[in-house]
């Protein structure tokens, strides 16, 4: 096992009504004056705001509201936000919403310190720009499946071709989150389960990164992942169920956390996020949706490229899936067959062509998704290989 550092120097509040420590909490990391930053109107309709503004009010604190983050966050989104904190004389940053909005308010949080364009700041930029400083920022949770409430990262999307681009740095992990379940009671059935596909994707590449010697990691690992399967149904079943909310959205944030089921592991290229973004991209498909649209058909690809990682996917199916084969091929065949019926139980689309994707395009999308170089846990995918996978999966 390689060498690691540990650290999550984020705060998790999580419970119910956990709302009430805010405007306090914020003041103890020197804010006051806060951009407000959220996505389309739902958390007027759902309580959440007033919660927040009754919590500024408590303390004493002033406010001015970035709102309108769309999923997939634009740059432009992060431009504006970056004006609005500085014009306004903000200190502090508060995100409220899903991922898009949580990862748009980390590209504001280092865009406010930093001189040049925001756009210098991510990763492979040929600037040299580094991040040095940022903004403070919490987190308000409403959706579950990033786990942006819990780590360093953010998405953002860039250009007339749409092209996804990684802002990462521990300066980025928000000061604290807040995590109430019940926030998340509201959440359109469709975006829920596309949630839970995007933290079973986090666990599996963590868990496809191998090595032999991380069992504390693997282990763990498992334990999320069968939580994750056996809560979901449950979800659609009664959109109100707090315990199974409560576990998917822990289970959220918990799979990125500190990327602690990566540790002493090698460093991934994650294959999976590294097509699906090209989908979301090209179609402004949901993210979690494009990973389990990619999923089962990168595993068998991998399977047959690299057969001598079997033993790992039967592992993965005898230990999470409960499959009982004895035979390597036989058990892993049989784990991707289970995570097919899985997804199909959480109602994602069996297919590229059912999610509206045109054949025509698949070429182009292989190509994008490996134009920074070639993707790969395992076994490397390149343009040829990124398109097998998506025919196989179309």
């Amino acid at each position: 096992m390689e060498n690691f550092i540990y650290s999550i120097p984020t705060t998790a509040y999580f419970g119910r009504g956990q709302i009430t420590i805010l405007g306090e909490t914020i003041k103890t990391h020197g804010g006051s004056k806060v951009l407000l930053a959220y996505g389309g109107g739902s958390i007027k309709k759902n309580g959440i705001y007033a919660a927040i503004l009754e919590q500024f009010g408590k303390a004493g604190l002033a406010h001015v509201e970035l709102s309108g983050i769309k999923p997939n966050p634009r740059v432009e989104s992060v431009e504006e936000g970056i004006d609005m904190y500085r014009t306004n004389g903000c200190d502090f940053i508060l995100g409220v919403g899903g991922g898009s909005t949580l990862d748009a308010c980390k590209a504001i949080a280092a865009g406010v310190k930093y001189d040049g364009p925001v756009s210098d700041l991510f990763v492979g930029e040929t600037s040299g720009a580094t991040i040095s400083a940022a903004a403070p920022l919490a987190t308000v949770l409403t959706m579950a499946g990033t786990g942006s409430e819990m780590d360093m990262g953010g998405v953002i999307t860039v250009g007339a071709d749409h092209k996804k681009k990684v802002i990462m740095h521990p300066l980025l992990n928000p000061k604290f989150s807040i995590l109430d379940p019940e926030y998340t009671f509201t959440v359109p059935e469709y975006h829920s389960m596309a949630g839970v596909a995007d933290v079973l994707c986090h666990l599996m590449e963590q868990y496809f990164t191998p090595d032999v010697a991380a069992k504390v990691q693997d282990r763990m690992n498992e334990g999320v992942m069968k939580a994750v399967l056996e809560d979901a149904p449950k979800i659609l079943v009664n959109p109100k169920d707090y315990d199974a909310r409560a576990n998917i959205m822990w289970a959220s944030s918990m799979a990125l956390a500190g990327f602690q089921f990566l540790l002493g592991k090698p460093s991934p290229t994650f294959p999976l996020h590294g097509m699906g973004h090209e989908l979301s991209s090209l179609y402004d498909m949901t993210h979690g949706v494009t990973l389990a649209l990619l999923t089962p058909a990168w595993m068998r690809h991998t399977m047959s490229a690299a057969p001598e990682h079997l033993p790992l996917f039967a592992r993965f199916a005898r230990n999470v899936f409960d499959v009982r084969e004895e035979v390597d091929a036989k058990a892993a065949e049989e784990g991707v067959r289970r995570l097919e019926e899985f997804y199909a139980t959480i109602k994602m689309p069996a297919n590229l062509r059912q999610a509206g994707v045109t054949e025509e395009d698949l070429e182009t999308l292989a190509g994008k998704a490996v134009e920074n170089g070639n993707l790969g846990i395992l076994t490397s995918i390149g343009k040829n290989e990124a398109l097998q996978i998506m025919r196989a999966a179309f």
